[in-house]
């Protein structure tokens, strides 16, 4: 299992949890911020990249949902799952991520880069390159 696997499952888990708590009254927000607080410890040397990631992925598609209820979808999953595989350095092969994704994480790589380790900053780097998002 790969960490976006791990990161997926654990969403998953956080889910089926506030469901439970909840009853009737599942709160989709809610589940979604405590999702996105797994992303700093999954990358433990880009919590403030990975920390800013959630919160666009949040900002995005969570927010701007109709039906909270229903969040996070399994679109919106998916889109977090690429958005951890991009913090790895893995490209989205699926195209989940959209045009507009990748030049939002490419503003924000620019933003936090002077605290990024060097290697980590190349691959996030050569990711936004290769997508045209510079």
């Amino acid at each position: 299992m790969n960490n976006s696997e791990k990161l997926i499952a654990d969403a998953r888990r956080i889910i089926k949890h506030e469901r439970a708590e909840s009853g009737d009254r599942y709160d989709g927000f809610k589940a979604c911020e405590k999702i996105i607080e797994l992303l700093p410890g999954a990358n433990p040397a880009l919590q403030s990249l990975a920390r800013s990631v959630g919160d666009y992925w949040y900002s995005s598609y969570i927010t701007s949902s109709a039906n909270p209820a229903s969040e996070p979808t399994e679109e919106n999953l998916n889109k977090l799952s690429a958005m951890q595989n991009f913090l790895e350095g893995v490209d989205d092969e699926n195209g989940t991520l959209s045009e507009d994704d990748w030049q939002e994480l490419g503003q924000i790589v620019r933003f936090e880069a002077e605290d990024m380790p060097l290697e980590l900053l190349n691959s996030t780097m050569s990711l936004i390159v290769s997508h045209d998002a510079l």
